[in-house]
């Protein structure tokens, strides 16, 4: 099967398994009563159910393996390049994904404490970097290049912390996290294309066609018609995770490389600029006026924008 033809059989298997699934855990909600809660920052009225997220993980693994291994039985250009190296990043990654999806999936339904949540989360950094994936160059950024491991490896961690918290941060409004997704994961999908790590493309282009059916039911759904839903932590930090990945994997230096991108920083956090400029300044003011960053408020752009009279879409 040709590259592009792999590319959209993902985007659009996931969307259809994701479109499936949706309609189903509607359902589940309303016969168990697993809404989204009340409080004085949600800016929502009447009862919508917050699981949307538990769909993403299980459609984005299945159309992933079952596509990638069509191409391995195949033996096509798609996985002409896999090695056994890139087999242990991508099980050590999905792995990280994983514990990150069930965090969220447990914080919807039981709640978790925020620090529980973010012990889980650096150890899903760890996990990922321990793949050997990890920032070891900042491509002339502060006047510096290569970086050693000890520096390189905890500063994966935070910025894989911080993305996954920045991509939580910003779930606030109808279509705005999973809006951002799939511009991100679309940005990626072609990045990796061009640098010819087809395998991340695959996974890119899948995670890109999960959020469709969802953005429809976000934005459009009606909450009085039962068909409006909210991705809740299981989607958000699912889509953080898998986002914090492909930036550090753009960033991961590889001297073997003849697709290597020389401003591959700033392609890497571009695409996250919005969430992640967010994020840091929010945990600023939050520190600044003696608050935890960790606890919510009503002080992100969304809310700004909501303020000055602008609707959700």
């Amino acid at each position: 099967m040709g590259l592009f033809v792999n590319f959209f059989s993902a985007s659009v298997v996931s969307a259809l398994f994701s479109w499936i699934l949706l309609p189903k855990i509607l359902q589940i909600c309303m016969i168990k009563g697993l809404f989204d809660s009340h409080d004085e920052r949600k800016i929502h009225s009447g009862v919508v159910p917050r699981l949307g997220g538990v769909a993403f993980f299980p459609a984005l693994l299945f159309t992933f393996l079952v596509i990638l291994s069509i191409n391995l039985l195949l033996k096509t250009s798609l996985v002409s390049s896999v090695n056994i190296t890139l087999y242990i990043e991508l099980m050590l990654a999905l792995s990280a994904i994983l514990l990150i999806y069930f965090t969220g999936v447990g914080d919807d339904l039981v709640n978790i404490r925020y620090r529980t949540k973010l012990m889980i989360q650096i150890v899903a950094g760890i996990l990922f970097t321990s793949s050997g994936v990890w920032i070891n160059n900042l491509y002339g950024l502060f006047g510096l290049n290569e970086i050693d491991a000890a520096i390189g490896i905890p500063l994966t961690v935070v910025v894989i912390v911080f993305i996954i918290n920045s991509i939580n941060f910003i779930d606030g409004v109808d279509g705005l996290a999973a809006g951002i997704g799939m511009f991100a994961f679309l940005c990626y999908g072609f990045i990796f294309l061009y640098m010819q790590l087809y395998v991340y493309s695959l996974l890119a282009f899948s995670s890109f066609g999960v959020l469709i059916p969802f953005f429809y039911y976000n934005v459009f759904g009606k909450e009085n018609k039962g068909t409006k839903i909210f991705m809740g932590d299981s989607g958000s930090l699912t889509i953080g995770m898998l986002l914090s990945v492909f930036a550090v994997k753009v960033c991961h230096y590889n001297p073997d490389s003849l697709y290597q991108l020389p401003q591959s920083m700033v392609f890497a956090f571009s695409v996250l600029l919005v969430p992640m400029f967010d994020a840091l300044r929010v945990a600023l003011f939050r520190v600044y006026t003696g608050k935890s960053p960790f606890k919510p408020d009503k002080n992100h752009i969304h809310h700004q924008f909501l303020q000055l009279g602008f609707s959700h879409k």
